[in-house]
């Protein structure tokens, strides 16, 4: 499978790090660099520290009921998200966990799906629905 535009900044960011010494700042990454934006409007949703792994892997393609692929990242907070609708318990591409829809906070776009299961939630976020800041 191809790697989306996302996922190469990802490794190419994770690669720069791994290289750069803690003791300079020559190579380290501001903080305005980590956002990630919706992709329509350009507001802040969430950035790459909240980045975190759900059944093994950060990133996940599934296909919903009526037949659309969606291929979705994994963040523990997405700040810049509103919910919206009901809290569904079917087909759920993670088993024991509800999901309801993310929207962009200013513009509403869809963004992809908070996940809740006893206190704990994750948001998968749709990759060509967010994009780095600048």
């Amino acid at each position: 499978m191809e790697q989306s535009f996302y996922t190469r900044s990802v490794l190419l960011d994770r690669e720069r790090d791994r290289r750069s010494s803690p003791g300079t700042g020559s190579d380290r990454v501001a903080p305005n660099e980590r956002a990630l934006v919706c992709s329509v409007c350009g507001h802040r949703i969430t950035d790459e520290d909240h980045r975190i792994e759900m059944n093994g892997a950060h990133e996940h393609t599934f296909v919903n009921p009526h037949g659309i692929v969606h291929h979705i990242a994994c963040f523990n907070a997405a700040p810049g998200c509103v919910h919206l609708g009901t809290t569904e318990t079917a087909f759920s591409w993670f088993p024991g966990w509800t999901w309801q829809v993310a929207a962009c906070a200013r513009c509403r776009a869809h963004l992809g799906w908070i996940y809740r299961n006893s206190g704990q939630q994750f948001h998968g976020l749709i990759v060509t629905a967010i994009r780095r800041e600048g």
